[in-house]
């Protein structure tokens, strides 16, 4: 009886269906190489990326190295606010091997699945795809354990999906379960620590900003699980959200999210500008410490709404109507920044611009068909969170296309030492091409705020209101 029963239930179609995907999965996995192992075509294209997401940014910083654990394994979480980018700097930051989690309707498409699998890419669903889907997240999980149990990093995105404020969403559980399964299958071993990552932007749309890689101090989760009575592992997923919610909003610019949310950030950079020469990422300065500087001005600014929520109000208010005029007379608010002599700085801008003219020249016409395909894609893009993402896709892409090309034309045409030259000069154009544009922009924003003291009195009137709270 019992066995027929046995047979009865193994013979149900959806357990047969079940058994057949596992099946399924197991050949396909078993038929390829472990996605953390060695491969000399990923190491070039990885240098490559590499190589190009470092010139994609004018100023990169990694910071809290030291926080890393060296006894266990590491499930890094970053907070996720620039799409692909934010992947990018963190391999980047490390030279290592990391594999990643990602969205997994991006795997939908068998060939797109391939290429995911041979960039170390894992597909994560999220609720939202349905329970069906959500059910295949055991078999990724078991390849994040079984990477973490070979002494390879991997990278997880726990808010599920990019948003471009200085703010966090609400952590999945996708992160917590594989910890806690990674814990229950070696932990006895070595720890498992989640590694909170704060990333920081100085601008999530402008190419050529700049990125910082923050890590926090790692939770380890063997040790949570043993300080913490609880009957299951579910019942230790919301501690370890909470704590991990709190660390990573540590290690950014964290504004709360609320109506309030732009005026506040805003009033943010203005407070910031007008109490330093430099502005964020500017020469000389330390990405670092300007996010810790922000840090500061933020929870300021959510003290004062606090204790004065009325005036502040009032501030938030004027705040509104400056950006409003700001962005409408087409000024940057780095124009606002303290300086001696505003007019010489004009000037001095001006003389700079001349100078870098003849080599802008050359670099506008000799990357004119990558900054071109870049403006043209980015402007197809509905999400301008993804239009950073373009531009460096077209520079790795169209500098392998165009290298050989003008390589050729120039020994061809040109003695050799002058061929050699002018790949040199070729090779940081693209680059080139956006910083000098961004320089022109806020050039023209400072010629623009001396003829405009009406917007320069009310910068200062709302300097002058805050400070007096």
């Amino acid at each position: 009886m019992v066995g027929r029963m046995a047979h009865h239930f193994r013979s149900h179609p959806c357990i047969r269906m079940e058994n057949q995907r596992k099946k399924r999965s197991k050949r396909r996995i078993m038929a390829r190489k472990r996605i953390y192992d060695k491969d000399l075509t990923y190491d070039i294209l990885r240098n490559w990326t590499d190589w190009g997401i470092r010139h994609s940014y004018r100023k990169v910083e990694v910071h809290g190295e030291e926080n890393l654990p060296t006894d266990g394994a590491l499930l890094l979480t970053p907070n996720h606010c620039n799409t692909l980018m934010d992947a990018l700097v963190m391999l980047r930051a490390y030279n290592g091997s990391t594999v990643f989690g990602a969205r997994a309707d991006i795997f939908n498409n068998p060939f797109v699945a391939k290429i995911m699998y041979f960039l170390r890419i894992l597909p994560m669903v999220r609720q939202r795809d349905g329970l069906r889907n959500v059910l295949k997240n055991k078999d990724t999980q078991e390849v994040i354990v079984e990477t973490l149990e070979n002494g390879v990093r991997f990278c997880m995105f726990p808010e599920g999906k990019h948003r471009t404020m200085h703010s966090l969403q609400v952590l999945g559980k996708g992160v917590f379960r594989a910890a806690l399964a990674a814990n229950e299958k070696f932990g006895s071993e070595r720890p498992i620590y989640i590694v909170p990552v704060g990333i920081e932007y100085g601008d999530y749309f402008r190419y050529r900003s700049t990125s910082l890689v923050n890590y926090g101090n790692a939770i380890n989760v063997t040790e949570f699980v043993k300080t913490h009575d609880v009957e299951n592992d579910v019942q230790i997923i919301e501690p370890l959200r909470k704590e991990l919610t709190s660390r990573m909003s540590e290690l950014m610019t964290f504004i709360s999210d609320d109506e309030n949310y732009e005026a506040k950030w805003a009033l943010l950079k203005m407070l910031s500008i007008a109490g330093s020469k430099k502005g964020y990422g500017d020469f000389g300065s330390s990405l670092y410490e300007d996010m810790l500087r922000n840090r500061e001005i933020a929870l300021d600014i959510e003290k004062a709404l606090e204790e004065k929520p009325e005036k502040m109000a009032e501030i938030l208010e004027e705040v509104k109507e400056f950006e409003a005029g700001r962005k409408k007379k087409g000024i940057s608010i780095y124009a606002f920044k303290k300086r001696s002599n505003p007019v010489l700085s004009v000037i001095g801008k001006g003389i700079a611009a001349l100078l870098g003219l003849p080599y802008f020249i050359f670099g506008a016409i000799t990357s004119l068909p990558m900054w071109a395909a870049a403006e043209f894609i980015r402007g197809k893009v509905k999400d301008k969170a993804f239009r950073n993402t373009v531009s460096f896709g077209v520079k790795i892409a169209l500098t392998v296309l165009l290298t050989p090309i003008y390589a050729v034309l120039a020994f061809c045409l040109a003695p050799w030492w002058l061929a050699l030259a002018l790949l040199v000069l070729w090779i940081p154009t693209y680059s080139y091409f956006y910083d000098y544009i961004e320089g022109c922009r806020r050039w023209f924003s400072n010629i623009r705020l001396l003829s405009n003291k009406k917007l320069w009195k009310k910068f200062k009137g709302i300097i002058k209101d805050y400070k007096k709270l």
